[in-house]
């Protein structure tokens, strides 16, 4: 009985022709190209049992590299569940980080020396984070920003695993980056500190130093196995290439290049797309069954990504049955957008209670008015992401003082935090004599004790508070609308973002989070109250391990998982593919952003089993946005579906003019097609691109 047919019988593991190829490879360069549900964990591992089980590999020899710890686990309790039993010695499953790590230890133990490793999670952590704000601060006298830290952190992150060795030509966003990259390196090795990206270049500097550490691992392991292969970095393709070696080259690589989505880490589609010109006689493997999705997401998001011109060609395909083409929603505003997303979330739970959900976003900041929305609705979620900065960002507690000093004008500290944000002439002096002489019923009164005040300070002053007493009995979306119009609170903003750099985009963004909270409260201590409760609720339900089958996650932490529904928001060209990859398409005719960007959405997209809904706000934070040209595209890849489908004698259902029979089919130049359907002797001629995208027929 051959292994393929154990595999059938015993494992009750069925592969498609394509996925047998595969498996079977032994010796030699491999490039396996595996598309969205198409079984690749299932490959690995059954290439990993063929090779013990069949071909004698020692399982001490064999080496599978992922880039996280979850996929890490996955791959291995697999394996371990399938196989574990037939094999009595240990396979190696590790994270590329891990890996090197290890591989740095022993170098130390060689050394007699260990270095510190800053502490906290993989790939944000605390320490990290505390070193670079000094650090910041010492160089641009100034405070960093969490958006801003997180740039830095990138930005780090980019140089290490490009391997850039000149900074020239190189536009960073932090200010002063080369000052404070060389200063955070010089701070590490002067404190004997290692941190996550150091792990790589470390290991990448021993193996290049010393030959019998490099010769140890190249004789340890003769098959390296490679998971998600389109996020291999420079510096960690340069890694693959000296373990593998120039002699027996047995490097099996299992990628989507249409799935690379972190180039602002340092991984490039490119490395993947130029295997076969690095290893000489690389087999080239497709797996282009999608066992996950419908048909008409498979045949719509197929379509869609080839739109990408630095990507393999691929014929994607499935078994499945067609289901339904995707929801193409146009929402108001961003208070629509979750009344909406609570509709379709309840209309799917109605039909089966089990029903896996995901409300995917480009931005973490999306998650907040989600989450008010489901918690005011009792519908149970979670919530898998990084790190949530919202609640303490500077713009938000500015927010936040300006209410708490409406309710409570003796507030000094609400008081310090805004008197030079309301456009009033205050100045610092005024402030700190006030807090020298006292005051009872409001800071102001303090302010008033000056005798020096000119008679239009004394005025100004009386009148704000009269205008604070008043914010306190308003409405709190009236009160935020009063502190952007009349308090004239973005105008200071404006002009940081201006000097700094940062996104006003972004910043309004956050005052339209809490705008949209604002909407489904009464009172401004009640919206006090519930912005406390909602950063409750996040960090409660942020460890991803709450109840309940809706998840609420980012494009790009959804890679690797599937949901029966798919709920994509937010989808204006602000947030994908933003302005960054516009600007660099309209000024420089360069679509490397796009791609990527366009990657990011295809990600999206390949998450759904059978139903997707593409929704975005008309109106965000009170200004027309467009869509995202992405829905553009898929819109037209549903029109070309349809045209290649609709036939003239087909029945069809209209939502308003009812069951009809297409006559006729015309097409028009640079406008799609015209379709002439008879409604029971009405003949009526209809756009198809309109009537797919809005869902007014059914065929």
């Amino acid at each position: 009985m051959s292994f393929i047919e154990v595999l059938d019988n015993k494992y009750g593991i069925k592969l498609n022709e394509q996925q047998k190829q595969a498996i079977t490879h032994v010796n030699g360069p491999a490039l396996v190209l595996s598309g969205p549900g198409s079984g690749k964990t299932t490959v690995i591992a059954a290439r990993t049992a063929y090779l013990v089980m069949e071909k004698g590999v020692n399982p001490e020899n064999i080496l599978t590299l992922t880039f996280n710890r979850a996929a890490r686990y996955e791959m291995e309790h697999r394996f371990n569940k399938v196989f574990g039993s037939e094999i009595d010695k240990k396979v190696s499953f590790s994270t590329f980080h891990s890996f090197c790590n290890l591989l740095v230890r022993q170098y130390e133990i060689k050394q007699g020396r260990r270095l510190k490793r800053i502490e906290g999670s993989e790939d944000l952590n605390s320490n990290k984070r505390e070193i670079l704000k000094n650090i910041y601060l010492q160089i641009n006298e100034s405070n960093i920003n969490d958006d801003q830290l997180d740039d830095l952190i990138n930005e780090i992150s980019l140089v290490k695993n490009k391997m850039l060795k000149s900074f020239d030509g190189i536009n960073f966003k932090t200010k002063n980056f080369v000052h404070i990259f060389n200063a955070y390196e010089e701070y590490k090795k002067e404190n004997l500190f290692m941190d996550f990206d150091d792990m790589l270049t470390y290991a990448y500097a021993i193996l290049n130093k010393c030959p019998d550490i490099l010769m140890y691992y190249k004789n340890r392991y003769k098959y390296i196995q490679v998971d998600e292969g389109q996020d291999l970095s420079k510096i960690q393709f340069e890694i693959l290439k000296m373990l593998v070696g120039s002699k027996d080259r047995n490097l099996f690589i299992v990628a989507d290049d249409d799935q690379s989505i972190y180039g602002f880490r340092g991984a490039e589609p490119q490395y993947i797309l130029q295997v076969e010109q690095q290893f000489e006689g690389c087999r080239l493997y497709r797996l282009e069954k999608n066992y996950r999705s419908t048909r008409n997401i498979v045949d719509i998001s197929s379509e869609f990504i080839k739109r990408n011109h630095n990507r393999y060609d691929k014929n994607h395909r499935t078994d499945n049955n067609c289901w339904s083409d995707p929801f193409i929603i146009a929402a108001k505003d961003e208070t629509d957008q979750q009344n909406l997303i609570i509709k379709i979330i309840k209309e799917k739970l109605e039909d089966d209670k089990n029903m896996d959900i995901a409300v995917l976003f480009r931005n973490n900041l999306s998650s907040v008015s989600i989450v008010d929305a489901l918690d005011k609705n009792g519908i149970n979620f979670k919530v898998r992401q990084n790190r949530l900065d919202f609640f303490n960002h500077w713009l938000v507690q500015d927010i936040i003082a300006f209410m708490r000093f409406s309710l409570d004008q003796t507030d000094g500290e609400a008081f310090e935090r805004i008197y030079y944000k309301m456009n009033r002439f205050i100045s610092k002096a005024m402030v700190e004599y006030a807090f020298n002489v006292g005051y009872k019923e409001s800071v102001i009164d303090g302010i008033l004790k000056l005798d020096d005040l000119k008679p239009y300070q004394r005025k100004t002053l009386i009148e704000l508070k009269i205008e604070f007493r008043r914010l306190a009995g308003w409405n709190p979306v009236k009160v935020l609308d009063y502190i952007e119009n009349s308090f004239r609170y973005f105008d200071g903003i404006r002009e940081y973002c201006e000097n700094t750099g940062l996104s006003i985009d972004y910043l309004y963004g956050l005052f339209g989070i809490m705008m949209t909270i604002a909407h489904g409260c009464e009172s401004v201590s009640s919206f006090l109250a519930r912005m406390e409760e909602l950063e409750r609720i996040i960090e409660r339900t942020g460890d991803g391990k709450s109840e309940g089958n809706i998840t609420l996650t980012t494009l790009h932490s959804s890679k690797g998982l599937e949901y029966d529904c798919v709920i994509m928001v937010d989808l204006n060209n602000i947030d994908i593919p933003g302005q960054s990859a516009l600007g660099k398409l309209r000024k420089d005719n360069d679509n490397y952003m796009i791609e990527e960007e366009r990657r990011l959405f295809y990600v999206g997209m390949t998450r759904a089993r059978k139903y997707l809904y593409l929704i975005w706000p008309q109106v965000r934070n009170g200004l027309k946005e467009p869509r995202s040209l992405f829905i553009d595209e898929v819109a037209e890849c549903m029109d070309k579906k349809a045209q290649s489908e609709v036939k003239v004698g087909m029945i069809v259902q209209h939502k308003k003019f009812g069951q009809g029979i297409i006559k006729a089919i015309h097409s028009q130049e640079n406008k799609g097609m015209l379709i002439e359907i008879d409604f029971g002797g009405i003949l009526r001629k209809l756009d198809l691109k309109t009537c797919m995208e809005n869902r007014l027929l059914e065929f």
